[in-house]
């Protein structure tokens, strides 16, 4: 009998952009109706979404280890012997890819960042070597490796010698009805009445002081919220403090709903060094946010531009959003200040509208079902 059992495989289901595509991608069940369809998380944390009743679910412990993930992933497929592991994120990509040397299940790793830069914020010296050497021997064992950009896949080519003909572009999926509806409710932090926002994980590669700088020498009166909870907090609310501008810049933190957020903001602005596809970006501009954002290695000029390969030194007014050459800080105050035109903020809101229904769950999930089919 015809073997139709479909693993994912991801580390856990949090609130992140790989998690959220993942659980997009389980949410339209006719899709995937004749395959039997399993999820894997490799470590036992708190489940944040509640996936299809049809979907089967395996919880290791690997407490976050590559060795423990590897031992108790290999131990599971020796069992339940799928004919196909699609997985998401770097650790479950490298267990995927070698556990399907021994198993022989067909294996597809579907990567989120620009894998290089998104090492080169994490690691430096010998770290960062052996970071990049791990997914640059086991990537290449892959059936077929699907990067959330075009950025992402060139990358995966040049960097990590992944086979051309193995390497394609799928985007993510995003739930257009289901953001504008969330939009319309009330939101669950307080908000000024007048104000932009950013959103993103408080890290160095969001680069929200540089986004600071540049909002502080532009002329835009409105507050700048940012939303999202990390590492930098604490840097960044003294950041803040030391420009004497806590009673402009807001930390609203994590929001369950961001979405309520976005829809009553001014425009969407991030100043991010590393993206693979920026999830939050698409969302702000499916509720109809004017949108700027710096052209880091992938996504940004795919979404804002439409071509991948964009680069220009100076902001530029792109297709559907305003772009800014990476770690500019004068070229982002200019960006800013141009968001100041009522008419250019009026013809980018109904911009972001338009192209986020490039995007829409239907048609990027119907692609993705379509694609994992040719490997059963």
């Amino acid at each position: 009998m015809e073997n139709r059992k479909v693993f994912f495989l991801i580390n856990s289901i949090g609130f992140g952009g790989a998690e959220r595509a993942l659980f997009n991608l389980l949410s339209i069940p006719a899709l995937y109706s004749a395959l039997d369809v399993s999820v894997i998380l490799l470590d036992k944390e708190p489940l944040v979404r509640q996936l299809p009743s049809n979907v089967k679910l395996y919880h290791l412990d690997a407490k976050r280890s590559l060795m423990r993930s590897m031992r108790q992933l290999n131990s599971l497929l020796s069992k339940e012997k799928p004919a196909l592991v699609v997985s998401f994120l770097v650790r479950a990509n490298v267990c995927n890819a070698l556990t399907g040397i021994t198993h022989q299940h067909k294996v597809i790793l579907c990567e989120r960042m620009h894998l290089s830069s998104h090492l080169d914020n994490q690691f430096t010296g010998f770290k960062r070597f052996f970071a990049g050497l791990i997914p640059l021997i086991s990537y290449r064992w892959a059936n077929a490796v699907l990067g959330v950009s075009s950025g992402v896949t060139r990358n995966l080519i040049e960097h990590f010698h992944v086979p051309p003909q193995k390497a394609h572009t799928i985007f993510n999926p995003y739930n257009i009805e289901a953001i504008r509806k969330a939009s319309e409710e009330v939101p669950e932090v307080s908000l000024p009445s007048n104000f932009i926002v950013s959103a993103g994980r408080l890290t160095a590669a969001k680069n929200f002081k540089q986004l600071i700088n540049a909002y502080l020498m532009s002329s835009e009166t409105a507050s700048l919220c940012i939303l999202g909870e990390g590492e930098q907090r604490e840097e960044l609310t003294r950041y803040i403090r030391d420009r004497g501008a806590e009673k402009r810049i807001i930390l609203l933190g994590y929001a369950k709903n961001p979405f309520s957020v976005f829809s009553r903001a001014k425009y969407y602005v991030s100043a991010s060094t590393n993206e693979g596809f920026p999830n939050a970006l698409l969302e702000a501009m499916t509720v109809g946010l004017p949108a700027i954002m710096t052209n880091c290695p992938s996504g940004p000029a795919e979404i804002l531009e439409g071509d991948s390969n964009f680069t220009s030194d100076k902001c530029h007014l792109g297709k559907f959003g305003i772009l800014v050459p990476l770690n500019n800080e004068l070229q982002l105050t200019l960006a800013i200040n141009q968001m100041q035109a009522d008419q250019i903020r009026a013809d980018y809101s109904a911009k972001s509208i338009m192209r986020a229904q490039d995007f829409s769950i239907d048609k990027v999930s119907a692609e993705y079902w379509m694609f994992l089919r040719r490997f059963l």
